[in-house]
């Protein structure tokens, strides 16, 4: 909120897991309980399945953590190849470099020996959706969460019709979600990447980072 107090009513608050600090706990909220949400709420991860993950974000990083959690083979989607090595060590099953292998999808098929993904978080929007709906397997789900090259999603109908796919929007998650994220944090042992903390002076370099594509996420400290 980029404030040192702010008033919210006692409904809209959770308990913090007891295994994460103050910064990481504030990483929970958006990011966090997106990716939580669309696996466990929309989606229904079950372990065994294929889940694709694209970029490195906040919400990405999240989404990969808890589906490895979870007992599902994630595959993550980058342009650096630095990040993809990053991400293997955070558990991804397999990586993609999408400036080598742009055709992302048939990429996916590859290593799926082409059953395709089950479930796909999808990051970027616009024509990206169409290699969304080319790697998801029958009865698949792709979850609409960000829209990092396009606010309109552009698809072919019949393969996601043939599919007998679902094309779903995600925003964040409601409180019973969240406390049950949390609960799972501390099971699970998971602790939220952050890129960097930055102090309260520092929030326009903070917000420069943000625009710089972190790896986690950037956190804005108060004290």
């Amino acid at each position: 909120m980029l404030a040192e107090y702010v008033v919210i009513h006692e409904d809209v608050a959770v308990h913090a897991p007891k295994s994460v600090t103050d910064e990481e706990a504030c990483t929970l909220p958006v990011a966090a309980l997106t990716a939580w949400f669309a696996l466990t709420e929309a989606a229904q991860v079950r372990a065994g399945q294929t889940v694709v993950v694209q970029g490195t974000g906040g919400v990405s990083l999240f989404g990969l953590q808890f589906a490895t959690a979870l007992g599902a083979r994630v595959i993550i989607t980058s342009r650096s190849e630095d990040k993809l090595g990053r991400a293997r060590g955070l558990g991804a099953w397999a990586t993609i470099n999408t400036v080598q292998t742009p055709d992302w999808a048939r990429a996916v098929a590859d290593l799926t020996e082409d059953e395709g993904a089950d479930h796909i978080l999808e990051m970027i929007g616009g024509d990206n959706l169409r290699q969304s709906v080319q790697a998801l397997a029958g009865g698949g789900h792709i979850l609409q969460i960000g829209f990092m090259e396009d606010t309109e999603l552009r698809m072919p109908a019949i393969p996601l019709q043939l599919r007998r796919a679902t094309l779903r929007g995600v925003s964040v998650g409601h409180r019973r979600s969240f406390e049950g994220m949390n609960l799972a944090i501390d099971s699970f042992g998971i602790k939220p990447v952050i890129d960097r903390v930055f102090s309260f002076s520092e929030a326009p370099a903070a917000f420069k980072r943000l625009q710089e594509g972190p790896f986690g996420k950037v956190v804005i400290g108060v004290a």
